[in-house]
């Protein structure tokens, strides 16, 4: 089984995977609590659980909670094999969401500048805007001097 990566946990926590994401994460909530019940006793995953839940972006919350996953998954397979199947279906709604990185590669020379973005919101502006158009001329106006 891959370990599930603290950078999944997050994309998760924060809402940055969206509406895919939070169903994912709800589905991360419901196994930690469902195999808590099993065991009849509160697990350090439910703790680090909650506690990424209180602060969604602590990436240190997030590492400790893929390490407690990892354990509790070492010691009990039914958890693991749970868990993997979550796994597989959170990274493929964080994939189909879009959330992650951004990578270009630009060959050959470029002619101008190269941007590489991800979910903008509003407007990119670069450099100085453009000068407003000139007024139009009043009839009778040359613009030159004739002396």
């Amino acid at each position: 089984m891959e370990p599930v990566s603290a950078a999944l946990l997050l994309a998760l926590a924060t809402g940055a995977a969206g509406a895919a994401g939070g169903q994912s994460w709800q589905g991360l909530v419901a196994l930690v609590r469902r195999w808590r019940g099993q065991a009849g006793e509160s697990a350090p995953a439910e703790a680090e659980l909650t506690a990424l839940e209180r602060e969604p972006a602590d990436e240190h919350r997030a590492q400790l909670l893929a390490s407690a996953l990892a354990a509790r998954a070492g010691v009990d397979a039914g958890f693991a094999a749970a868990l993997d199947a979550w796994h597989r279906q959170a990274q493929q709604a964080v994939t189909s969401t879009g959330a992650g990185d951004v990578s270009a590669s630009v060959s050959g020379g470029s002619q101008g500048t190269v941007v590489t973005t991800r979910d903008v919101t509003g407007g990119l502006h670069f450099g100085t805007p453009a000068s407003p158009p000139a007024p139009p001329q009043q009839p009778g106006e040359s613009g030159t001097s004739d002396t």
